[in-house]
């Protein structure tokens, strides 16, 4: 019996767990501002956040997706462009397989 690797397992299925109740929401990853932040104002992102009924707040987590990748993000609102915009850490963009079973419809 080995106690670590349970506690790593455990706390991989409490993150995917997490993950996996985050709203998703369709971005253009192509779609980013001078600071790496992602435009939240393509019509497929919007189309997701009327079906889905997100209201925007600052500070709010989502994940975002497109094709087959996807990343977690921190909404903003950006006053310069006076849009939301997403703040993500590119190194983390992670690849899925089957996106669409990830998405709530």
């Amino acid at each position: 019996m080995n106690t670590l690797t349970n506690s790593f397992n455990s706390q991989d299925k409490n993150k995917e767990q997490k993950l996996n109740n985050i709203l998703r929401v369709f971005a253009d990853f192509n779609n980013a501002d001078e600071n790496g932040r992602l435009r939240l104002n393509c019509i497929g992102t919007i189309e997701d956040l009327a079906r889905q009924k997100i209201e925007l707040q600052d500070g709010q987590t989502l994940i975002f997706y497109g094709e087959d990748l996807e990343i977690e993000g921190i909404l903003k609102y950006s006053p310069e462009e006076n849009i939301w915009v997403a703040v993500i850490d590119w190194d983390n963009i992670r690849q899925v397989e089957d996106i669409s079973k990830l998405i709530k419809i």
